[in-house]
């Protein structure tokens, strides 16, 4: 982790769907790409060949007419249910390098796709197009239910697994 003209960036390395890394131009994410956390972005923001990759992959039947500011949608009835961490879609996870290895920060239905109609559902992905000053800026709807820690004495950045694992939430107070 570091902080740039204060804005907290995080290196990805690799970006899987349903624990498959996403297929990018080798030289892409070579090194990692320094994502940058933004809680004034609604939606995460990818660059167009990052995105293009993950909606790819993260592939589900009857796609159906986009509603903006979304891309790629689908049809939420052929979403198979839900559980504790939202609509049963596939996982998607930014691998990250970590004291002994890759470390992946696992994203859930919850924060990766967003009901728009009782019909609708669509990948709460934004294309942030081919000229994008950040590859990656992580965005609200995918940091919600997760505590971050920044550790500026160490640059270390570290994540809780998603809340909605542990039966409860950012807005839940204790008792």
């Amino acid at each position: 982790m570091r902080i740039d003209s204060g804005d907290y960036l995080i290196s990805v390395q690799y970006i899987y769907v349903d624990g498959t890394p996403l297929t990018l131009n080798p030289n892409l994410l070579l090194g990692g790409v320094a994502a940058k956390l933004s809680t004034m972005v609604p939606y995460t923001v990818l660059h167009t060949d990052i995105y293009n990759a993950l909606a790819q992959s993260f592939t589900l039947k009857a796609e159906v007419t986009s509603v903006a500011p979304f891309k790629d949608c689908f049809d939420a009835q052929n979403v198979a249910g839900k559980d504790m961490t939202g609509p049963n879609v596939p996982k998607i996870e930014f691998g990250l390098p970590g004291k002994t290895g890759e470390v992946t920060w696992g994203f859930y239905g919850a924060n990766t796709v967003v009901k728009v109609s009782e019909m609708v559902m669509c990948l709460a992905f934004y294309d942030g197009g081919k000229n994008l000053n950040d590859w990656i800026v992580i965005g609200t709807h995918q940091l919600q239910e997760y505590l971050l820690e920044f550790d500026l004495s160490t640059s270390t950045f570290s994540f809780s697994d998603s809340l909605l694992l542990h039966y409860t939430n950012c807005s839940t107070s204790p008792s």
